[in-house]
């Protein structure tokens, strides 16, 4: 079940953030979840699924839009490459 939390900013933070959107709610929400997706708590999956975004180039996209980059371990790196290559080999 869906948790609704309300918090009450600053007039200069809102100013700021309704320069990026004037939906606030839905902005909050973005920032949150990858925010929770960059430090680890969330996949990749988990966040795409929260946001309600169907593809990883759209998600790297709101990552970059909201200056937020996960740190990849050397494995999660090594995997994607992994996956590139066997793509690169079926075409």
């Amino acid at each position: 079940m869906p948790v609704e939390i309300a918090i009450q900013l600053p007039d200069d933070a809102a100013a700021k953030l309704r320069e990026q959107s004037h939906d606030l709610p839905r902005l909050g929400l973005e920032k949150l979840i990858c925010s929770l997706y960059r430090d680890g708590q969330l996949s990749q999956v988990e966040a795409m699924h929260d946001l309600g975004i169907p593809s990883r180039l759209a998600f790297e996209q709101l990552l970059t839009r909201h200056h937020l980059h996960r740190d990849w371990s050397a494995e999660e790196v090594d995997a994607e490459f992994a996956a590139l290559d066997s793509l690169h080999a079926r075409a």
